[in-house]
């Protein structure tokens, strides 16, 4: 796989994203493409696959060679039997029944045998559960699987594939990609936390100015302890929680506060129900059993964002919660999104989305703000000043419940939580 001189201008935009990239992928390599929020890593991938401009309207210089074959003229159906693509948000490319379905259908299309991807994501019990039950990270991992299913016949492309994986999930994909390399496979994929692979990926470059350049392996960020106490008051308390999914007990007897001005981040393998324990607390779903109790406004950011936002620009996305002028523009300033104001929210990158939502939520103001995987899409950088707001938050009382698969958020947080065995206990 190869792009000479690739460039994309969007529709809705008069400078490009990517300017002149030459990138290059051979059999039995595995390249990561590294780069801040917006700097086009997703875009690159989409002009790869066709998805741009053939389905995101752009101009679009330079060529895309497959097998040394120029592509340009190949719609992404067309494009299909001779790459895989695994994008940055699963839900949105898995269409049928079951994970089992999904599989059945790619074999057909690639002319595959039987998948390693499902044994090593331990997909068997997941095969014949409805897709619409599975966890966000269960759909991680029936996405992966698909597009590995492909390696190493054709190319494959992945967008941030340990968005909602947990350790164990992160684990298997490094294997499988090892696996494939040492098949002759091709892939590619854009990742922001790429220290979670560690070795598995053999060379990394990073988007910068639209170029992509070579680059060190990334490392993770230090982040701060959180400089003052909590207070004693809890503004958040669950007691006795049952928490069912269709037929089955994610959390049994779930007892656990949380007081002002306290960061607190919770883990858990895929499926464990992180997601439903966040809108049960938020009071967007009922538990089986127990109670919620809580002291003042609790905000929730969802771990998809198209869900989240509605409005035709960024500025008027930040006006919907009824702030001033001002108001809007100091958080879109203390969030990176001011230069954004014009733009339509579905136009941003994830991470400029991630962003957006969570400046929403900061012109709330509520007592309790749960965040359900806040680090998608934002690069080290952003990462860092986004714990740096929950802590100056966390000063003036105002609690933060982080759930998330970095391990390295604990060190942000006052007290750390997890659901193990279906029970909510300390520690990581």
């Amino acid at each position: 796989m190869e792009t000479r001189g690739l460039g994309v201008v969007p529709g809705n935009r008069i400078w490009p994203v990517l300017d002149g990239v030459d990138l290059s992928a051979g059999t039995g390599e595995v390249v990561g493409v590294a780069g801040a929020s917006g700097a086009g890593k997703s875009t690159l991938l989409a002009a790869i696959s066709g998805l741009v401009p053939w389905h995101r309207p752009a101009r679009m210089t330079g060529s895309v060679l497959l097998d040394g074959e120029p592509v340009e003229g190949l719609d992404p159906a067309q494009r299909a039997p001779l790459l895989a693509t695994v994008l940055d948000r699963p839900e949105a490319q898995l269409f049928l029944g079951t994970p089992r379905a999904e599989l059945e259908a790619v074999t057909v299309l690639r002319r595959t045998g039987e998948c390693d991807a499902v044994a090593a994501f331990g997909l068997g019990p997941l095969l014949d559960r409805s897709t619409a039950t599975l966890s966000s990270g269960e759909r991680q991992r029936v996405a992966l699987a698909l597009g590995l299913a492909g390696a190493p016949g054709v190319p494959v492309l992945l967008d941030e594939p340990t968005a909602h994986l947990d350790a164990a999930g992160v684990a298997a994909l490094g294997e499988l990609l090892d696996g494939a390399a040492r098949e002759g496979g091709c892939i590619v994929l854009a990742e922001q936390a790429g220290w979670r692979l560690r070795e598995a990926v053999g060379r990394w470059v990073i988007l910068d100015g639209g170029r992509a350049v070579p680059a060190a392996p990334p490392g993770p960020p230090a982040f701060p302890a959180p400089p003052e106490p909590p207070g004693r008051e809890s503004v958040l308390r669950a007691v006795g929680l049952r928490l069912e999914r269709g037929r089955r007990c994610l959390v049994r007897d779930g007892s656990f506060a949380i007081r002002r001005g306290e960061v607190v981040v919770l883990s858990g393998a895929n499926g464990s129900g992180k997601s439903v324990l966040a809108r049960v607390l938020a009071g967007l779903e009922r538990p089986a059993a127990g109670t919620v109790r809580r002291a003042g406004r609790v905000a929730l950011m969802l771990p998809s964002d198209p869900l989240q936002l509605f409005e035709a620009t960024v500025a008027r996305e930040a006006a919907s919660t009824g702030a001033g002028e001002e108001a809007v523009a100091r958080v879109l300033r203390r969030h990176g999104l001011a230069a954004l104001a014009a733009r339509a929210p579905w136009t941003l990158s994830r991470g400029e989305a991630r962003r957006l939502v969570h400046a929403v939520l900061d012109l709330l103001r509520p007592a309790v703000t749960i965040l359900d995987e806040p680090a998608q899409g934002l690069d080290p950088g952003n990462l860092l000043r986004l714990v740096d707001l929950l802590h100056r938050r966390a000063a003036r009382g105002r609690a933060c419940l982080i759930l998330t698969h970095r391990e390295e958020l604990g060190a942000a947080a006052h007290r750390t939580l997890a659901i193990r065995d279906g029970r909510i206990v300390e520690g990581p």
